[in-house]
């Protein structure tokens, strides 16, 4: 956009009686801009990339573990609050995928992009991702089928306890 405006305003003629002058380096100028600009394309379409596969990932963690424990999805919930938080702690790996894939955690990995999920799933991964989780302490970062700690929710068989 700002390339075209800068383009139009070397373009336009001049006002009548009036001498337009193109600067010695306004090649060198546009070639700069549009390098400018296709890198800072390429950035913004790496970091749409990123953002869309942790958003899959919490998606597909979403529903392997619990989306189908209870009704309201809140054990769901929970668990896509759980990865964020671990991801925002500082104690933990900061991306999605490496929290999902770190040694010892959610075994149930081995069945991610094994079916097509529901647009509701990743309705709450997109609005987990982006939004966050205000009612869910940011300390919650276990998950687990017993208590691990101090319990903030249990929901069916799983324990949700601050770290």
């Amino acid at each position: 956009m700002l390339l075209l405006l800068i383009l139009a305003v070397f373009l336009m003629p001049a006002a009548e009686g009036e001498a337009k002058e193109v600067p010695d380096d306004f090649g060198e100028r546009i070639e700069n801009m549009i390098r400018e600009h296709k890198i800072m394309t390429e950035r913004l379409i790496a970091a749409w990339e990123h953002q869309r596969e942790e958003i899959n990932l919490l998606a597909e963690v979403i529903y392997h573990e619990n989306w189908h424990t209870d009704k309201e999805h809140l054990a769901a919930y929970y668990t896509g609050a759980v990865v964020m938080n671990r991801v925002r702690s500082g104690a933990w790996p900061d991306t999605v995928k490496a929290v999902l894939y770190q040694k010892g955690q959610y075994s149930t990995t081995k069945y991610f992009y094994t079916k097509e999920l529901p647009a509701e799933v990743y309705d709450m991964a997109r609005d987990i991702y982006k939004n966050g989780t205000p009612d869910v302490p940011e300390n919650v970062i276990f998950q687990a089928m017993r208590p691990l700690g101090k319990t903030w929710k249990k929901v069916n068989t799983d324990y949700f306890c601050y770290g």
